[in-house]
């Protein structure tokens, strides 16, 4: 029998880009620093992929990137729009993370032009007392977010104990 504390976590998601070619060193270098190995790639012609898993947890875990439908591949991600995200974010392990990446993955990036940072890394209070991230972009303006939040935690507790 499988461990049942993994039912109902993200096994796969797909997120469509407009070119993956181009999304490429941007999606290497945030998933490689987030402990992701590219498992299986193409890009060819036809139907454009990279498959990114997390081989260090006992269940899978992967994020793919899928190259659009050419008669799509045009239409801009609009934030809010029915079936587009609004941001996906990533676990960091503490402050000094945040930071890392911000300096390591994402200014270099920046400067090459294949994101764009919209916060680097700040306090946001507004969600949670210690809540410390960076928000950016990919290519397309799809919107990211890496983030520590020890309210997560101190909730965990606060319902155990009442």
């Amino acid at each position: 029998m499988s461990n049942p504390t993994h039912r109902g976590l993200l096994h796969h998601l797909i997120i469509t880009v407009s070119d993956v070619a181009r999304s490429s060193p941007f999606y290497t270098a945030m998933f490689e620093y987030l402990g992701y190995e590219l498992n299986g790639r193409h890009h060819g012609e036809g139907h454009a992929y990279e498959d990114w898993k997390r081989w260090d947890w006992d269940m899978p875990h992967e994020i793919s990137i899928g190259q659009a439908n050419p008669k799509l591949a045009e239409v801009t991600h609009t934030r809010g729009a029915v079936g587009h995200h609004h941001h996906l974010a990533f676990c960091a392990l503490d402050r000094e993370d945040v930071d890392r990446f911000y300096a390591e993955v994402l200014v270099p990036l920046e400067q090459q032009g294949l994101c764009q940072v919209e916060d680097a890394p700040c306090d946001c209070p507004e969600y949670g007392e210690g809540y410390y991230a960076t928000f950016f972009t990919d290519p397309d303006g799809l919107k990211y977010e890496f983030v520590i939040n020890p309210n997560h935690l101190r909730k965990k507790r606060a319902r155990h104990q009442a």
